[in-house]
């Protein structure tokens, strides 16, 4: 008897669950997938790239929505119980909170057991593969990281150009800045050179981590700001220069996000050995522990709720259920940013909005249990 009934709460638990994850995730899929689209439709990127790019992603917004759809499924499943009055019907069958509340808790603890080995191995290896596919992507494709009429930053150089033709890599009415910020031996600016170079038209070729640009039609001037006598000025019909791209796509939090818990761990060893800052690898780390045990601290506080929901149990469910993960993600932005601060010990600190959704939890269980 109570086999079955297990189940048939888990199985309402699941559908709710699924439901909750497909939606959180198409959600946060979509904030990339219009990027993904524009790659495709705009820039040349094929779509066996674009897919293997989003399905890269998807271990990280797992990350996310899995404690998410955790809250969303009990919150739902046991206020759909409470609204058709089968809670009622199986604490009169002599059923009491701790085997109505068994099967989820077991299972939730099954997620958080996986979500711990997801965040700290599955999900760096996929950060790691994305960036290192899309790091590909820019030095095959070097045109499909710039947008026209806009300032776009490659390999040390600012360029803007009017327009931008990614089928055959050409700009058209180029701009191309580059500032020396080193200072010479005898002078003591903090801008010491700069270069500038307009053309009516560019040709890009892509080389292994370098892009070849030929310019037409345009000139080429270089100051120093402390002798603004000292500017060259040249034109000329055409011009070309290699930019270097091995280090375009160099971007700490997709490395951080790119390595193991392990790894990490021998970071912050290095880091406290030669006193280096290593805050923002303490953030990340910890940030794995605390949302696999997310779906734990929204487990205790969903089931008291979702059982004591009564009428309407279903949309109520889905209104307290958005309510929680908005208070709880705005904690977890204010605790991260006070770990950038180091305020307070961030091994302390970032647990702070499971401890409350905890808290509040064993509370409403226990109110729950003296009715």
């Amino acid at each position: 008897m109570l086999k079955k009934l297990h189940l048939y709460i888990i199985k309402e638990f699941l559908s709710y669950f699924l439901f909750g994850l497909a939606v959180f995730s198409i959600f946060f899929l979509l904030n990339n997938l219009f990027d993904f689209i524009n790659l495709f439709l705009s820039r040349g990127i094929p779509p066996i790239l674009i897919l293997e790019l989003l399905i890269l992603i998807v271990p990280k917004i797992l990350m996310s929505t899995i404690p998410m759809a955790t809250l969303l499924g009990i919150l739902i499943s046991y206020g759909r119980l409470s609204e058709d009055n089968e809670i009622t019907a199986m604490k009169s069958s002599g059923i009491n909170y701790k085997t109505l509340t068994t099967p989820i808790i077991a299972l939730v603890y099954v997620i958080f057991i996986s979500l711990l080995f997801c965040n700290h191995f599955m999900v760096p290896s996929a950060t790691s593969n994305f960036r290192n596919l899309y790091k590909e992507i820019i030095i095959k494709k070097p045109l499909s990281k710039l947008t026209e009429k806009t300032i776009n930053k490659i390999g040390g150089y600012s360029l803007y150009a009017n327009k931008v033709n990614h089928k055959n890599n050409t700009l058209s009415e180029v701009s191309i800045y580059k500032f020396d910020n080193k200072n010479d031996n005898d002078s003591k600016d903090v801008l010491t050179k700069a270069y500038s170079i307009y053309a009516s038209l560019a040709i890009l070729k892509s080389y292994p981590n370098a892009i070849k640009i030929t310019l037409y039609n345009g000139y080429l001037s270089h100051v120093h700001p402390s002798d603004i006598n000292s500017m060259t000025y040249i034109t000329f019909k055409s011009y070309c220069f290699f930019i270097t791209l091995y280090n375009e796509v160099k971007d700490d939090n997709l490395l951080i996000l790119g390595m193991s818990s392990p790894e990490i761990i021998k970071t912050i060893k290095i880091c406290k050995e030669l006193n280096i800052p290593f805050n923002k690898y303490e953030i990340e780390l910890w940030i794995r522990w605390t949302f696999a045990f997310a779906s734990v601290a929204f487990a205790f506080i969903a089931l008291p709720i979702g059982i004591m929901a009564g009428k309407n149990g279903r949309s109520t469910g889905f209104g307290i259920s958005l309510g929680i993960i908005l208070i709880y993600y705005m904690l977890t932005m204010l605790v991260i940013d006070l770990s950038k601060k180091s305020y307070i010990p961030t091994s302390l600190i970032m647990w702070l909005p499971n401890i409350i959704v905890t808290t509040l939890g064993i509370y409403l269980f226990t109110k729950m249990r003296r009715k």
